[in-house]
Order: structure tokens, then C-alpha cells, then sequence
């Protein structure tokens, strides 16, 4: 069974003209009736009742019109999706991101490309930095965002797009809520609620490594492994925190945020991609990130 045959069938159908459906489907009538007896044979069963005066739906040709019909849509609608998928315009992207980056850079990054790609579909996760990265080596995640320095890995295209300052959070009551820009070395002696190493080492390094440099051995009393949850530690007054000032866009009433005053680096975030996929969907998307994302980056404050 050719899909001419059935093409023409439905034309004829449709028509119940060989005539019509001739000029219809630009092929000469007995061309037509070849088709038509062809496809009769194939089916064991006639399709029209037809003599000089006129040309009839036989009830097995209604009842095969309705399936062809049917199936010829489905087929309409799998060479549509096939060329969407091809082009990266279907699809679904696993995207992790930490819990920062889904304050406002995944959702807004998010409703702009579902804009020009409404069938495109996002799986969303909220993941750790370790874990992240592990999952993207894994091929079980597509696109992660998470924090910078991290391990290098072979696999892993790596590319920053968010830079911020680093501020100093403390719960209400403390001295130093009263200041809002000060000194690192005015941290000496202070309880610290710290990010745990293993969750983000790179993350971790980096914090440890500006405290070291302005003098400071924090007095550790609490580790976690979410920058909400150290945000609650300091609203419950256990300690202070250095943190992407990000991390504080939701605080709750009860935590203050101090401006270093310090000549440090600032923190990052990345987006993260395996370097080589075979998911147009997931390359057209990375393409529209860091093409949108890094712009962005280029007015943000060093």
C-alpha cells in the first residue's frame, strides 16, 4: 500500500468524481483507476460501487476512509514534529539549577525561550552543585546551572553568565547590624554558618579562601547545604554568613546584609553543558543562553 494510492483514494472519496479528483491530484483518469483498482486488490474489498452515471462509497470504502483519513493526520502531525524536533523546536531540556539561579535567571530565561519555542518542554530541578555536576557527567541532566570555581571535566562545556558581589549577612540583633558596609577583618571572633564543602568544594574554597586572606579562621558552628538554609541560620541568630548577595533576595525580616568594603572576587554562576549532544533541542537552547545570558553579564558589576 503506497501513500499515493490512499492520497488518491480520499481525494475520489471525497469527490466521488474521477474527473475532479484527477485534475485534483494532476494525473490522468486512468492513471487514477489504476491506483484505485490497485489498492482494492491489496485490501481484498471494493471501495466504490462506480458505472457511467456515477461513483459510490461502498460501506467498507466509508468505513476505510474514516481510518485513512485518521492515519493520514497522525502522519501530518509526525513529519511536523520530526521536522520541529530536527530544527530544535520540540523537545524537553532537563535543566538542574541551584537555588539561586531559580530566583531569577532560570525563570526568566526560561519564559523568554518558551516565547519563541512554546513546544519546547523544561524538566526542572532544583539540584547541588556536586550533584549537578555528577548528573551532566552522567548524561542524566542536559544544562545545569550552578556556582563557579568547580573541577574541570573533558566532557563539560562550562560558561559563565551571572557575576555579583558577595555581602555579609547577619541576624538583626548583632552589633553589626547597625553598619551596612564594613571590613572583613571586623569578622574576627564571630560565629559563621558556612556552606558545606562537599556539596560545592569550589564554592567552599573560594570563601575560605577570601576569609583567609583578610585574616579571618571562622569560627564554624553550623555547615549546610543550601543557601536558604544558611539564611535561616542567621535568622535564627546562630551566626553570620559571607554570601552571594543574591542569596538574600528573599531574607526574611529578621537577617541584615552588610556591603564588603574589601577588594574581593566576586562569586559566579555558570551554565554547564555536555560538549558534545545530540539533541538539537538542548543546542539551540545553550546557543540561546549564553548568547542572552552573557550580554547580561557583560553590564554587571566585577
Amino acid at each position: 500500500m503506497e501513500m499515493r494510492q490512499i492520497e488518491s483514494f480520499l481525494s475520489l472519496a471525497a469527490t466521488l468524481h474521477f474527473g475532479k479528483s484527477s485534475q485534483e491530484l494532476h494525473l490522468s483518469q486512468p492513471a487514477l483507476s489504476l491506483q484505485i483498482k490497485a489498492l482494492e486488490e491489496e485490501l481484498g474489498v471494493r471501495l466504490f460501487d462506480r458505472n457511467r452515471q456515477r461513483t459510490l462509497l461502498t460501506d467498507a470504502g466509508a468505513a476505510f476512509r474514516e481510518d485513512a483519513t485518521a492515519a493520514m493526520e497522525r502522519l501530518a502531525e509526525a513529519k511536523k514534529r520530526a521536522t520541529l524536533t530536527a530544527r530544535g523546536k520540540i523537545g524537553v531540556i532537563r535543566l538542574g539549577f541551584i537555588s539561586t539561579a531559580g530566583y531569577e535567571i532560570v525563570p526568566r530565561l526560561v519564559r523568554h525561550y518558551r516565547k519563541e519555542n512554546p513546544n519546547v518542554e523544561f524538566s526542572l530541578r532544583n539540584v547541588l552543585t556536586h550533584d549537578q555536576m555528577k548528573m551532566l557527567n552522567e548524561g542524566t541532566l542536559d544544562v545545569g546551572f550552578l556556582r563557579i570555581p568547580l573541577e574541570a571535566s573533558p566532557h563539560l562545556d562550562l560558561t559563565p553568565i551571572h557575576r555579583e558581589p558577595f555581602v555579609v549577612a547577619v541576624p538583626a540583633a548583632h552589633p553589626l547590624a547597625r553598619v551596612k558596609q564594613l571590613r572583613l577583618r571586623q569578622l574576627a571572633g564571630q560565629p559563621f554558618v558556612m556552606y558545606e564543602r562537599r556539596f560545592a568544594p569550589g564554592y567552599y574554597d573560594q570563601i575560605a579562601s577570601i576569609l583567609t586572606r583578610a585574616g579571618i579562621v571562622p569560627e564554624v558552628v553550623q555547615s549546610a547545604g543550601e543557601m536558604p538554609t544558611l539564611v535561616s541560620l542567621v535568622d535564627s541568630g546562630l551566626g553570620i554568613a559571607v554570601l552571594p548577595q543574591s542569596a538574600l533576595t528573599r531574607k526574611p525580616d529578621g537577617v541584615r546584609v552588610c556591603t564588603i568594603l574589601d577588594r574581593i572576587p566576586p562569586s559566579q554562576i555558570a551554565l554547564v553543558s555536555a560538549r558534545h549532544t545530540h539533541s538539537m533541542t538542548v543546542r539551540q537552547f545553550v546557543a540561546f543562553a549564553k548568547k542572552n545570558l552573557t550580554t547580561e553579564m557583560i553590564g554587571q558589576d566585577p
